[in-house]
């Protein structure tokens, strides 16, 4: 009757040490603008960013990244606090409002009234992190009126892992609304 209450114990031990790895989550932060990236003078439309639109392989819960040409590689512990695409959204409207003056953004999930607010439709082409640095493509169109611009913007030495690639990520999208706002501001 002895052995039961070890064999109990050897087990707690074994089960002790096979503990998973600690998921990692990961968020966007928005990008404090460089000076000459605020514009105060626009008085166009308020501008509405309903959503951020990736690629599919990108817009997963699991973090991933591109291993090498034709393979991309899943992290199962590390994940998106939410969609990509909503925290590219949110990330790219905080920028923004930092960049232009007060009012010019409308927050996510308001309407503006038909004539009464510009739309920014925004597609996240390609991204790619490693030791050299991120680069991501992107096109973007103001509507109404406005043609497609299509963008290719690169920050220094991401890496391939999770915590600096988002940080990259965000970083990008800071640029990408640098760009957007220059663009609004000459309309």
């Amino acid at each position: 009757m002895r052995a039961l209450p070890v064999i109990g114990l050897a087990a707690l031990v074994v089960l002790a040490g096979c503990t998973s790895p600690k998921t990692t989550l990961l968020t966007l932060d928005a990008s404090p603008p460089p000076a000459d990236a605020v514009h105060a003078d626009y008085r166009g439309l308020p501008i509405a960013v309903p959503a951020v639109h990736l690629p599919v392989a990108l817009d997963r819960a699991e973090f991933v990244h591109q291993e090498s040409a034709g393979e991309v590689k899943v992290d199962d512990f590390a994940r998106w606090t939410a969609p990509l695409g909503l925290l590219a959204r949110d990330a790219l409207v905080r920028d923004l409002t930092a960049r232009l003056p007060a009012g010019a953004v409308l927050p996510p999930g308001t309407v503006g009234a038909a004539g009464k607010a510009r739309t920014l439709d925004v597609t996240i082409l390609a991204f790619q992190a490693g030791p050299a640095g991120a680069t991501m493509q992107v096109a973007y169109r103001v509507v109404p009126g406005g043609a497609v611009q299509q963008l290719s913007l690169a920050t220094p030495g991401a890496g391939a892992a999770p915590v600096p690639t988002a940080q990259a990520f965000g970083a990008l999208i800071g640029e990408l609304a640098d760009r957007i706002a220059a663009d609004m501001a000459g309309r």
